[in-house]
């Protein structure tokens, strides 16, 4: 078989700080051949080796995992048994690969970013991934890829339409006239103009050269018309109910009893009506009552103390690459989203904008403080990166047609959340 065309991100880093967060917060899949793989490993006279380490779950191995939410092979320092003993490649498959992203693209083709769950990608530590490509040509050989985007996916877009498309994206994200806020409008615009226009007037070169300056000089000045009253209480009940599927973990991968479920379907009922505590998702969240949190208050939006545009930039500046990376190795449609559309992807991508806003706010109630920082950002990030294209609960086409819904009322969405 022809090797896999490699696109890596230029604009992550990586480094395990050996924080043990992975071996606390995940179910790692392992196949039938690691499995037997692992069960023949000779650990001699080290004691208290698990032998039953995993269990099937939906037809799925998975490792099994301790009382306290670690992996059974994690020891009492917070290290990997398994690594220390016999080294990195003895390791499953699931964990030699995090947290790095690899996903196909167009034919014959990956793209590897680093996920954001993960602190140290958080804090852009390490060495650049792109020195790391000798360990990612080995991941990637052990992968198994479908085909690549398809026609219906690229929306009859070609190749150097949809780069075009995101090199528009990626200068309204540099732009420095623009406040956090209004770059995302103008990117959700942005997406919904294009899609309007459709694949085949996108992918016409000569035209598109003509029209993107105008559009964009278009959209740059419609922002600050933006409509940003009159969000209805069902849409910000929707939204609540979005932001909840931001909120679910490996954890329900066990929690399939009838007690569990009726749980789950509280804490997401009693959130959509703007009550609850996200901790009852999981202990990443802090221990706050979301109503002092005072989503959606316009009162407590106008009196937040205002930021410049600068302070936004470096507030956000985390999320910016969050979307920059996504944009760059096309990591937001196909597989790399529930084989969704590119416009569609586009779509989900800007609204993980109000779900970060909405998080960070939350954090930042849980610190006492009104104005969001660039930790709360941080905190939110590694909350939504756990999830956006990998949660079960955002999978169904039924999250496709909330996701438009808001999407129709996005600068009203942001505006109601406090955007500044």
């Amino acid at each position: 078989m022809q090797p896999r065309k490699i696109t890596i991100s230029r604009q992550q880093h990586y480094g395990c700080m050996m924080c043990g967060r992975c071996c606390r917060r995940f179910y790692v899949l392992l196949s039938r051949a690691e499995k037997e793989r692992i069960q023949a490993l000779d650990w001699k006279d080290e004691p208290d080796v698990p032998t039953d380490f995993c269990q099937e779950i939906n037809g799925f191995l998975y490792y099994r995992r301790r009382p306290d939410g670690g992996c059974l092979f994690l020891d009492d320092k917070g290290v990997c048994r398994m690594h220390r003993r016999f080294g990195f490649e003895k390791k499953a498959l699931t964990c030699r690969g995090y947290p790095f992203n690899i996903v196909s693209t167009f034919p014959g083709e990956v793209s590897v970013m680093v996920r954001m769950d993960c602190p140290a990608v958080l804090e852009d530590h390490g060495p650049a991934i792109t020195e790391q490509r000798a360990d990612i040509e080995k991941l990637v050989a052990e992968l198994h890829f479908g085909s690549g985007f398809t026609h219906t996916q690229l929306k009859g877009m070609e190749r150097h339409a949809v780069e075009a498309l995101c090199a528009k994206f990626q200068e309204l994200l540099e732009d420095e006239s623009f406040g956090m806020a209004d770059c995302m409008r103008a990117m959700m615009h942005l997406a919904r103009r294009a899609e309007a226009l459709g694949g085949i007037f996108l992918s016409d070169r000569n035209t598109m050269a003509e029209v993107y300056p105008s559009l964009l000089s278009t959209i740059k000045a419609d922002v600050p018309e933006m409509t940003r009253y009159g969000l209805s209480a069902l849409t910000r009940s929707f939204f609540r109910q979005f932001l909840s599927c931001y909120c679910r973990r490996d954890e329900e991968l066990l929690k399939t009893g009838l007690g569990s479920r009726l749980r789950q379907t509280w804490n997401i009922a009693r959130l959509c009506l703007g009550f609850g505590n996200l901790s009852c998702f999981g202990y990443e969240f802090p221990d706050l009552p979301i109503r002092r949190a005072r989503l959606f208050d316009r009162t407590a939006n106008e009196a937040r103390p205002q930021t410049t545009i600068a302070e936004q930039r470096e507030v956000w500046a985390t999320y910016r690459r969050f979307l920059s990376v996504r944009l760059e190795c096309l990591q937001f449609f196909g597989v790399a989203y529930y084989g969704t559309d590119i416009f569609s992807g586009l779509i989900a991508l800007f609204l993980t904008y109000p779900i970060v806003l909405a998080f960070a706010r939350i954090w930042a109630a849980s610190r006492g403080v009104e104005r969001i920082a660039a930790e709360d950002v941080k905190h939110a990030i590694g909350a939504m990166d756990h999830c956006h294209g990998r949660s079960p609960a955002l999978k169904f086409k039924s999250i496709r047609s909330r996701e438009r819904m808001l999407a129709a009322s996005y600068s009203q969405l942001v505006f109601a959340l406090g955007d500044n």
